[in-house]
């Protein structure tokens, strides 16, 4: 209820729609299109993955890696400013990709290398 109470004083205080600010604020920081997958794995893949998930790879398809970050799960941070993060459900044979980059090109370019990664 809040966050509408806010929204309906940001359009009231600025006189503009919510859209268009939403559209200034990407014509000033720029777009960013995420993305949540689920992968379901075989035991050996999983096996294989949680082994591949321990060394901290220096670059994602073709892009240097600028961070590793391990506190949940492990999300690499590209230095193009785009990022993935995989994390490992400990209840089931299940990782989960979170993904996110500044063009919906870049953004399948990174979600395709990141299921390679998982299943090659």
């Amino acid at each position: 209820m809040l966050a509408g109470l806010l929204c309906c004083e940001m359009v009231a205080r600025c006189g503009i729609s919510l859209g268009k600010q939403l559209a200034n604020l990407f014509a000033e920081v720029g777009s960013f299109y995420p993305l949540r997958e689920k992968f379901c794995l075989t035991p050996e893949v999983k096996q294989k993955f949680t082994e591949e998930l321990r060394r901290d790879p220096s670059e994602s398809h073709g892009i240097k890696v600028a961070n590793v970050v391990r506190t949940d799960g492990l999300k690499l941070v590209l230095a193009d400013g785009s990022w993935v993060c995989y994390r490992l459900l400990g209840t089931e044979p299940v990782v989960r990709v979170y993904s996110e980059a500044r063009s919906r090109e870049d953004l399948a370019k990174l979600s395709a290398a990141a299921k390679a990664w998982i299943f090659d």
